[in-house]
């Protein structure tokens, strides 16, 4: 009688687990294995990263698709270089960073806006202001020496069949985090462009030519104005240039 009760006990205990609801162990569980994996997936996501010599700035900006605005190169004295730049940097070119190394930084890719395809590379570089000098420049560039450099470099076709140096043009702008959007990286203001006439080149010593400022943006979608509506309109265009909405 005894050994058939407590037998009787077991199987009730066992169909009670069995046809217990899964809305608190179950739950729990799943969704604390979900949260684990998450935190495992973003961790090993930032030692890659790591390991690529990639800081965060860098891989925040690395899933987006970057424009590289036109430059005046009418600074170039040599013509045959200055038309042969006009030529490929006259409009935005696209630029799709990579994650994998390259010779001179990181990979990316640029596209001109005719679809000729660029070989690029993009890094991080250091402030190169001294402590010292921060009361010798103005406000804005003080406060760009505290922020993170990141430079666009896009290597051009050789000016001539008979060349094999590849004119490089170089975008260094300052980045910081967006002010709502704590995951979002902004450049602060244009960025300075130079160009390696003669490429990198094997020594030290580099042809560098300071062009100029210009801008490195993200394509952005048509605004919420309708241009029907706006065009014939001069409350709207007063302190704006005219053109196009």
């Amino acid at each position: 009688m005894t050994a058939r009760f407590s037998l009787l006990n077991a199987l009730l205990l066992l169909s009670s687990l069995l046809l217990q609801p899964k809305g608190i162990h179950g739950g729990f569980r799943e969704g604390f294995s979900s949260k684990v994996g998450n935190e495992a997936k973003n961790k090993m996501k930032d030692e890659a990263g790591a390991l690529n010599g990639m800081t965060r700035e860098m891989f925040l900006m690395k899933d987006k698709e970057w424009e590289l605005q036109p430059v005046d190169f009418s600074c170039i004295k040599n013509l045959k270089l200055r038309r042969h730049c006009q030529k490929f940097l006259n409009r935005p070119v696209h630029m799709k960073l990579s994650a994998r190394k390259g010779k001179y930084g990181l990979r990316a890719q640029g596209q001109s806006q005719s679809g000729k395809r660029l070989r690029g590379f993009w890094r991080q570089t250091t402030p190169s202001a001294k402590g010292e000098d921060l009361l010798k420049i103005g406000y804005d560039e003080a406060v760009k020496q505290r922020l993170t450099s990141v430079e666009f470099e896009i290597q051009l076709p050789p000016v001539s069949k008979k060349s094999r140096k590849l004119p490089t043009v170089i975008y260094s702008i300052v980045v910081e985090p967006g002010s709502m959007n704590p995951k979002a990286i902004v450049p602060r203001g244009a960025g300075t462009v130079r160009i390696l006439p003669d490429g990198h080149g094997d020594g030290e010593d580099v042809n560098t030519l300071t062009i100029g400022k210009a801008f490195v943006t993200q394509p952005m979608r048509s605004g919420i104005v309708d241009p029907g509506w706006a065009k014939g309109r001069l409350v709207f265009r007063k302190g704006r240039p005219t053109g196009v909405v």
